[in-house]
């Protein structure tokens, strides 16, 4: 009988004979690492936390795929390519991570050395047109493939065998470990290892070059001020427009990562003259052609306020400059073109605004966000939907001994922003436009046409510095086309409640808003299907801010209605409100009128009037949070069963909400798994709402009020009457409460709506 099979590091413990010592030792060394688990190495960076939850928010995102692809002629050494490859994962712990939520934290762990899989997609033996196409489908799926950040790996490659001595070699990583600052570290030392493998070498790849040792003076320049840097911030963006292009399709979830490419090459005899007039200005490249975006975007959306965002490198020491990583800052760069000034001053401004932002840039972008708090709305960046960078020659592809070696491009389809121009230098010195869009939001022909202006604009600049930006060759706005949001007014805080949140959801909004406040929810996500059945028209809903401590329906109209009043001082006023909702748009409107501003539109769905807490109804931690899980999953529509009062206070409070931030995500009702203290603010939230439609009992007011009724509900027409007299409109609709905003009621109310808002 045989005996168990022996451990293999129990059976490498010594050596066949004939083995290298050294070689051995590494072996022993890579398999004891294998079998250690991942750990913790602590919270991610705030942009990794940033660029986590944004891929949660778009799971299925392809937009951070950074994909490289390097064409190799020559015998290749296979396992010397896979070796090397092995080293630099080895080198690199990043490369290595995987990044998941545990608590209210991002954490990042570094898993054990192992092996990269290289397979080899062999086509050799294909005909010259049919393999051109496998190539391309070959690197869109190396490219679009998912990472799994929780598991890993981050990391992969495949090797396409083109012929005998042809070769590519696609290497895609996600952005969350890999930067443009990372690639000619990773290649370079990819390069070292392959060659020292192939000469049957180890690789000897330069050590990380420890924190403490990155100044030879042994100490570092004093950091800014952070308050002085906020204070900044805060001054600088305040009030600042989020513009759009005109002609600008509305957004659809999910489908906003797809995008095209057009690349203008830049005539070489302007570029140099435009290089010249910066140096006259004291200005750099950067600035100068800045200036020019600057200036096409003022034009084109009919703003002279405009801003763009700008990515900078994070990596300030000699430790950075060695690693691979996720070192990118964004920079805000807010123009101002007041006046029609000549091209030379906006080149002066921005030469000022540009050291000003980079003077204060040591804030984390994310940071800047979560202080200046601009409007979010769901597929726009915060502060801009334009984005700008200017690029210097690549760096040479990678020199493999055997090899000759070039870079592939790609055009991987994908878009962070709305716009984005690139201006990059191509292998000869010149420089190259090239834009990227959301080619859900762009037509081709609309993007090629900015092009076209932006070369326009620059011919007559070098031409004429002193053109003034009224007079510059650029395509005006047409009237009645969307080009601009305003900004939200300043939000106020009466009484210490704190104010809802305006959120577009969508429309043209060169029209009167239809006003639609939130259930006891506090968000406004039932009244989505509403939204998609009323694309032309300006829906705003008003979301409960993460400050708000207001427990009564008189406190949050008021400070409601400051916001409103504020973003839409002329009126006319509309408001309609589901449930709660409709409690707040009636108070709402019966402010206003008080104030003798119009309103001439109400609409209260399946709302009562008051009433008290059903009898009998639960009031401990485990009653309200199962209550709030049960309204939440009705209010969306989502079939999950939601967890029970019983199956919550079996569990201690902790617990509770873990349960809770787990059937959250399960449901379908948020895409990733919440922080927990804003799984408890949504619970608290629900309970004062709950409290506040208990306490509230109407006063009356002259009001033309429509009551949308669903048939399986009680009768609320003759309460409401108490309030508003005889002015009052019935619809009655069949089905419940939560099926209301459901289709295919839905669809009916929202025909009504649109007949009724085209009617005023």
């Amino acid at each position: 009988m045989s005996g168990p099979s022996p451990d293999p590091v129990t059976a490498l413990l010594r050596p066949p004979p004939g083995w290298p010592a050294e070689e051995h030792r590494r072996l022993l060394v890579r398999l004891l690492r294998e079998r250690l688990p991942a750990a913790p190495t602590g919270p991610a960076t705030v942009a990794q936390r940033q660029l986590w939850f944004l891929q949660q928010l778009e799971p299925t995102s392809t937009a951070y795929h950074i994909l490289t692809v390097v064409r190799m002629t020559g015998e290749l050494d296979l396992p010397a390519l896979r070796g090397a490859l092995a080293a630099v994962t080895d080198r690199h712990d990043l490369l290595r991570a995987t990044f998941a939520m545990v608590d209210d934290e991002v954490l990042v762990r570094i898993g054990p050395c192992a092996p990269v899989p290289v397979p080899v997609v062999d086509l050799g033996a294909t005909d010259a047109a049919t393999r051109e196409q496998r190539v391309r489908q070959e690197l869109e799926r190396a490219h679009d493939e998912l990472f799994d950040l929780a598991d890993g790996p981050l990391l992969r490659a495949v090797l396409i065998r083109c012929g005998a001595d042809e070769h590519l070699l696609a290497v895609t990583v996600h952005h969350i470990v890999f930067d443009g600052g990372s690639r000619p570290v990773f290649w370079g030392h990819l390069a070292t290892a392959y060659d020292a493998l192939r000469a049957g070498k180890t690789p000897d790849l330069d050590p990380p070059v420890p924190d403490d040792e990155d100044d030879e003076d042994g100490f570092a320049d004093d950091p800014e001020d952070p308050d002085a840097a906020l204070a900044y911030w805060r001054e600088r963006l305040a009030g600042l427009p989020d513009l759009d292009l005109p002609g600008v399709r509305d957004r659809v979830p999910g489908a906003l990562a797809s995008g095209r490419r057009l690349d203008v090459p830049l005539d070489r005899g302007v570029t140099t003259a435009l290089t010249r007039l910066g140096r006259s200005r004291r200005a750099t490249s950067f600035m100068t052609l800045l200036a020019a975006y600057l200036v096409l975007l003022s034009v084109r959306t009919g703003s002279s306020d405009v801003a763009v965002l700008s990515p900078t490198t994070g990596r300030t020491s000699e430790a950075d400059e060695s690693r691979i990583g996720y070192f990118v800052n964004t920079v805000v760069l807010r123009g101002d073109l007041a006046g029609n000034p000549t091209f030379a001053e906006v080149v002066d401004r921005v030469r000022e605004l540009t050291l000003g932002a980079y003077a204060h840039m040591a804030v984390p972008f994310e940071r800047i966000v979560d202080e200046v708090r601009p409007a979010r709305v769901p597929g726009r960046m915060p502060f801009s939907q334009f984005a700008f960078s200017v690029e210097g020659r690549p760096a040479p592809p990678p020199r493999l001994a055997g090899l000759s070696t070039a870079w592939v491009d790609v055009d991987t389809g994908t878009a962070k922003f709305d716009v984005q121009l690139d201006v990059l230098t191509d292998a000869s010195g010149g420089l190259v436009a090239a834009w990227t869009w959301r080619d859900g939001l762009f037509d081709p022909a609309d993007m090629a046409a900015v092009a076209d202006d932006f070369v326009a604009l620059l011919d007559t600049v070098v031409a004429d510095p002193h053109a003034t930006v009224g007079a510059l060759p650029v395509r005006r706005p047409v009237p009645g086309v969307r080009a601009a949001t305003p900004p939200p007014a300043a939000r106020t805080r009466p009484g210490g409640t704190g104010s809802g949140t305006l959120v577009h959801l969508g429309g043209p909004t060169d029209r009167p808003p239809l006003i639609l406040p939130h259930p006891v929810s506090g968000t406004v996500g039932a009244y989505a299907e509403l939204a998609r059945l009323l694309p032309a028209y300006h829906l705003v809903g008003i979301e409960s801010a993460a400050d708000a401590t207001g427990d009564s329906i008189d406190a949050l109209a008021e400070a409601y209605l400051d916001d409103v009043v504020a973003r839409w001082p002329a009126g006319p006023y509309r408001l309609c409100g589901w449930s709660m909702g409709g409690l707040l748009a009636y108070e709402m409107s019966r402010r206003l009128v008080r104030a003798g501003r119009a309103v001439d539109l109400l609409v209260v769905l399946d709302t009562a009037p008051g009433q008290a807490r059903p009898a009998g109804e639960g009031t401990d931690d485990a009653a309200t949070a199962a209550r709030f899980a049960a309204d939440l999953a009705a209010s969306l529509g989502r079939d999950h069963p939601a967890p029970t009062a019983a199956t919550l206070a079996a569990l201690p409070v902790e617990e509770q909400t873990m349960l809770l931030r787990r059937w959250l995500v399960d449901a379908g009702v948020t895409p990733v798994a919440l922080p927990v203290r804003e799984v408890r603010r949504r619970v608290e939230t629900f309970a004062r709402h709950v409290t506040a439609v208990a306490g509230y009992r109407p006063e009356g007011a002259e009001l033309p009020l429509t009551v949308v009724q669903a048939a399986a509900s009680p009768r609320w027409q003759p309460r409401w009457e108490r309030y508003v007299g005889a002015r009052t409109t019935v619809h009655e609709y069949e089905g419940d409460h939560y099926s209301l905003l459901r289709r295919p009621t839905v669809q009916r109310i929202a025909g009504w709506l649109a007949r009724a808002l085209d009617d005023r």
